[in-house]
């Protein structure tokens, strides 16, 4: 028996892959059918969130609906409340190499520097776009003593390579940074991989038409 046993979690031997339906209105978007489902039990996280996710031609659309207080934001993001998001508009699965289609933005329930959201790509050599304007990536929030609601849209211009009328999968994830706590992920967890270097990592996502 192993002294300090190696905590395996499950889904490091499973490769993810998910739907995510069109939004006809964005009214909708917060209904089950748009749920994301939640990994947190297989994870050994608790589970104070859910997420919601759709597209349309003109971008991708989520809601983050978070069960506690969400309003100690700072400039450097992974210290306090906030949540990154990670897309791959070709789902190119290259390991351990960020490039020109892979995107990294984070979100605040509040204004930091003036915006509520901004792009932080990191890349590596040339192999590389321009980071969106901050003024472009939309949030709304619903901010609650003791819980918090992130409507955010990122419209198709913030999204390298993302054309819907030829490539209908892209990969995505997701950390949910907190104050003072250990943050939440979608299904690869920040304590045993660098997520924003790991775009082979993230999970796929069919973009269903309904």
């Amino acid at each position: 028996m192993l002294d300090n046993p190696i905590d395996i979690k499950v889904l490091n031997f499973f490769d993810i892959t998910l739907d995510c339906f069109k939004v006809i209105s964005k009214t909708n978007l917060l209904n089950k059918k748009y749920l994301i489902e939640s990994f947190s039990s297989l994870m050994n996280e608790e589970e104070i969130a859910k997420v919601y996710m759709g597209w349309k031609e003109d971008g991708l659309y989520f809601i983050f609906d978070i069960n506690q207080s969400f309003t100690n934001v700072f400039s450097d993001y992974r210290k306090g409340d906030s949540v990154e998001i990670f897309i791959d508009t070709r789902s190119l699965n290259t390991k351990g190499y960020v490039t020109k289609f892979c995107h990294h933005f984070v979100f605040f329930a509040e204004e930091v520097d003036g915006y509520k959201g901004m792009e932080v790509t990191r890349f590596r050599m040339d192999d590389m776009h321009s980071l969106c304007e901050s003024k472009d990536l939309i949030v709304d929030s619903i901010v609650k003593p003791s819980s918090c609601i992130l409507n955010i849209e990122i419209p198709a211009n913030c999204l390298f390579g993302f054309n819907v009328r030829e490539i209908m999968q892209i990969s995505f994830a997701y950390r949910i940074n907190r104050f003072e706590a250990n943050p939440l992920h979608f299904s690869i967890s920040s304590f045993e991989h660098s997520i924003e270097k790991s775009p082979h990592l993230w999970p796929k996502v069919n973009l269903v038409s309904n």
